[in-house]
C-alpha cells in the first residue's frame, strides 16, 4: 500500500507544537510513507529532507478567494459581530444551537478551518500514484515507531474513508461530529472525488454558511451523513472511534491510534501532552504512564 500522509500548522505555531509533531512522524513513521506539510508561510528550519513543503495559497487559489472574500466578517470568524453584506448564523441555532450559539465560538470559525479542507482537497486531487492520503494534525505527537502494518489496517481496501466517529449507530444516540485529527482518504474509491469536489464547492459557492456549524469536522459529518443516505450504492466507511467501542471525549487517544500517537488539541498544546484523565483505560504504553495526571 502506498500512503502520502499530508499536515499543517497554524502560521507562527512552528515553535509551539508544529516542529515536535511533524518532526516526530518523519522520525517514526516507516520510510515507506511519504510525509507532506502544506504551510501558509516560509519553510521553517526542519532537519527531515523526507519531509516534501507545499505552500497551500499557491496551491489552492479558491482557499485564497475564499478566505480573502470572508476575512473581515467576524462571523465567518467565529464572532457575533454583524457587519452590512455579511454571513449570518443560522437561524435554527436558536432552537439548536447550545450554549455555544451565543457566543464567539470556533464552531463558527470557517475562514480559520477552510485551511485544512483545502489541503485536503488538493493532496486527492494530485496523488493518483498512491492509494491513501491520510490527514493527520500537525499538533500530533508520534512518540514511537509505527509498524507500516499498523497503517495498513486502518486503511481498508474497501471502504472510501477512515475517520474517529463520535457517534454510535447502535445506540441511535445522533453522535456528535468526528474528530478530524486523523482521516484516512481511499484514492481508489470511485466515489472519492467526487466527495472532495463536494466538499469544496461548499466553500466555493459559500453553501457552507447555510449549515448548523462551519468547522471542518462538521461540514465532513455532514458530507459523510449525505454519501451514506444519497448515494446510488452502499458506501463502506471504516469507523475507527465510537462504532467501535471507543470511550471518552477524547477519542483519538483512546482509540487504537493512541497506542503511537497523541493529539495534543486545545489547551494540551501548551502542556505538550494529553494527561491520563483524557484516557477511558489503565494505560499500557510508556509514554501515557509517563504523562500528567491531569491538563491543570
Amino acid at each position: 500500500m502506498k500512503i502520502k500522509v499530508i499536515t499543517s500548522y497554524k502560521p507562527g505555531c512552528w515553535e509551539q507544537y508544529g516542529k515536535k509533531g511533524i518532526e516526530s512522524m518523519a522520525e517514526q513513521f516507516p520510510k515507506e510513507i511519504d510525509i507532506v506539510v502544506y504551510a501558509e508561510e516560509p519553510k521553517p528550519k526542519c532537519k527531515y529532507d523526507r519531509i516534501q513543503w507545499i505552500d497551500l495559497n499557491t496551491a489552492e487559489p479558491e482557499l485564497v478567494k475564499f478566505k480573502n472574500k470572508h476575512k473581515n466578517d467576524p462571523v465567518a470568524n467565529g464572532e457575533l459581530q454583524e457587519i452590512e453584506g455579511g454571513v449570518r448564523r443560522p437561524a435554527e441555532l436558536k432552537t439548536k444551537g447550545g450554549k455555544d450559539a451565543t457566543k464567539g465560538s470556533y464552531l463558527w470559525a470557517a475562514v480559520r478551518f477552510a485551511n485544512k479542507v483545502f489541503c485536503v482537497v488538493n493532496a486527492v486531487r494530485n496523488s493518483e500514484e498512491y492509494d491513501y492520503v491520510v490527514w493527520i494534525d500537525g499538533d500530533t505527537f508520534t512518540f514511537r515507531p509505527v509498524p507500516m502494518n499498523f497503517f495498513e489496517n486502518l486503511l481498508p481496501k474497501e471502504t472510501m474513508l477512515t475517520y474517529l466517529g463520535r457517534e454510535n449507530p447502535k445506540l441511535n444516540d445522533g453522535g456528535k461530529y468526528p474528530e478530524c485529527g486523523f482521516v484516512g482518504y481511499n484514492l481508489k474509491h470511485p466515489e472519492i472525488q467526487n466527495f472532495i469536489t463536494d466538499w469544496e464547492k461548499l466553500y466555493v459557492t459559500d453553501n457552507v454558511f447555510k449549515l448548523l456549524e462551519w468547522h471542518d469536522s462538521y461540514v465532513f459529518w455532514h458530507l459523510t451523513k449525505k454519501y451514506k443516505k444519497e448515494s446510488p450504492y452502499p458506501i463502506k466507511f471504516n469507523d475507527i472511534g465510537y462504532w467501535k467501542g471507543v470511550k471518552g471525549h477524547h477519542v483519538f487517544v483512546n482509540s487504537e491510534l493512541g497506542l503511537y500517537m497523541d493529539h495534543m488539541k486545545g489547551k494540551r498544546k501548551k502542556i505538550g501532552t494529553s494527561a491520563k484523565n483524557d484516557l477511558r483505560s489503565v494505560p499500557t504504553v510508556d509514554y501515557w504512564k509517563k504523562a500528567p495526571t491531569s491538563l491543570t
